[in-house]
Protein backbone atom coordinates (compact mmCIF):
# COMPACT_ATOMS: atom_id res chain seq x y z
CA UNK A 1 0.00 0.00 0.00
CA UNK A 2 2.79 2.75 1.05
CA UNK A 3 4.33 1.62 -2.22
CA UNK A 4 1.30 2.88 -3.97
CA UNK A 5 0.80 6.13 -2.12
CA UNK A 6 4.19 6.39 -3.38
CA UNK A 7 3.85 6.02 -6.86
CA UNK A 8 0.84 8.44 -7.13
CA UNK A 9 2.75 10.74 -5.12
CA UNK A 10 4.86 11.11 -7.52
CA UNK A 11 3.00 10.96 -10.30
CA UNK A 12 1.12 13.76 -8.65
CA UNK A 13 4.12 16.03 -8.25
CA UNK A 14 5.14 14.93 -12.10
CA UNK A 15 1.80 15.86 -13.28
CA UNK A 16 2.36 19.55 -11.27
CA UNK A 17 5.66 19.99 -12.53
CA UNK A 18 4.14 19.60 -16.56
CA UNK A 19 1.56 22.19 -16.43
CA UNK A 20 3.70 24.24 -14.39
CA UNK A 21 6.47 24.38 -16.71
CA UNK A 22 7.64 28.29 -18.06
CA UNK A 23 6.77 28.61 -21.53
CA UNK A 24 9.33 30.37 -23.68
CA UNK A 25 8.62 34.48 -24.12
CA UNK A 26 6.69 35.40 -27.08
CA UNK A 27 8.33 36.01 -30.14
CA UNK A 28 7.73 37.37 -33.67
CA UNK A 29 8.37 35.32 -36.67
CA UNK A 30 7.88 37.17 -40.01
CA UNK A 31 8.74 35.67 -43.31
CA UNK A 32 9.49 37.16 -46.64
CA UNK A 33 7.38 35.15 -49.18
CA UNK A 34 7.59 34.89 -52.81
CA UNK A 35 4.44 33.74 -54.56
CA UNK A 36 1.42 35.64 -53.35
CA UNK A 37 -0.61 37.24 -55.94
CA UNK A 38 -4.11 37.94 -53.98
CA UNK A 39 -6.08 38.47 -50.85
CA UNK A 40 -7.09 34.31 -50.78
CA UNK A 41 -3.06 33.61 -50.93
CA UNK A 42 -2.98 35.64 -47.80
CA UNK A 43 -6.07 34.42 -46.09
CA UNK A 44 -4.88 30.69 -47.23
CA UNK A 45 -1.17 31.77 -45.22
CA UNK A 46 -2.85 33.78 -42.24
CA UNK A 47 -5.25 30.73 -41.81
CA UNK A 48 -2.92 27.77 -42.18
CA UNK A 49 -0.41 29.50 -39.20
CA UNK A 50 -3.54 30.39 -37.24
CA UNK A 51 -4.39 26.79 -36.91
CA UNK A 52 -0.93 25.61 -35.49
CA UNK A 53 -0.43 24.95 -31.88
CA UNK A 54 1.22 27.35 -30.06
CA UNK A 55 0.66 30.49 -32.83
CA UNK A 56 -1.56 32.81 -30.93
CA UNK A 57 -1.55 35.19 -33.76
CA UNK A 58 -0.97 35.51 -37.54
CA UNK A 59 -1.07 37.59 -40.54
CA UNK A 60 -0.08 38.13 -44.40
CA UNK A 61 0.22 40.87 -46.69
CA UNK A 62 0.17 39.58 -50.66
CA UNK A 63 1.18 43.41 -51.17
CA UNK A 64 4.56 43.07 -49.23
CA UNK A 65 5.34 39.90 -49.63
CA UNK A 66 5.45 39.18 -45.98
CA UNK A 67 3.33 37.10 -43.29
CA UNK A 68 4.08 36.61 -39.58
CA UNK A 69 3.17 34.84 -36.48
CA UNK A 70 3.11 35.30 -32.65
CA UNK A 71 4.64 31.96 -31.28
CA UNK A 72 3.72 31.76 -27.54
CA UNK A 73 4.73 27.81 -26.75
CA UNK A 74 7.61 25.61 -27.57
CA UNK A 75 5.66 23.34 -29.60
CA UNK A 76 5.92 25.01 -32.85
CA UNK A 77 9.10 26.42 -33.94
CA UNK A 78 9.79 28.60 -36.78
CA UNK A 79 10.97 26.31 -39.36
CA UNK A 80 7.85 24.65 -39.00
CA UNK A 81 5.96 27.85 -39.77
CA UNK A 82 8.19 28.01 -43.04
CA UNK A 83 7.44 24.55 -43.70
CA UNK A 84 3.34 25.25 -43.77
CA UNK A 85 3.85 28.01 -45.69
CA UNK A 86 5.72 26.44 -48.44
CA UNK A 87 3.66 23.35 -47.90
CA UNK A 88 0.87 25.85 -49.68
CA UNK A 89 2.80 26.18 -52.64
CA UNK A 90 4.84 29.55 -51.76
CA UNK A 91 8.40 30.04 -50.76
CA UNK A 92 9.90 31.62 -48.19
CA UNK A 93 12.89 33.58 -49.02
CA UNK A 94 13.36 34.89 -45.89
CA UNK A 95 12.84 34.81 -42.21
CA UNK A 96 13.34 36.98 -38.62
CA UNK A 97 12.46 36.55 -35.06
CA UNK A 98 12.14 39.38 -32.74
CA UNK A 99 10.73 39.25 -29.00
CA UNK A 100 7.72 40.73 -28.50
CA UNK A 101 7.25 43.58 -26.14
CA UNK A 102 4.31 43.88 -23.34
Amino acid sequence: MKSVCLRMSVLALLAVGLACSPQPPPTRASFTVDGMTCGSCSSAITTALSEMNGVTRASADHEAGTAEAVITSSEVSVQQLAAEIESLGFTVTGTTTEPVDG
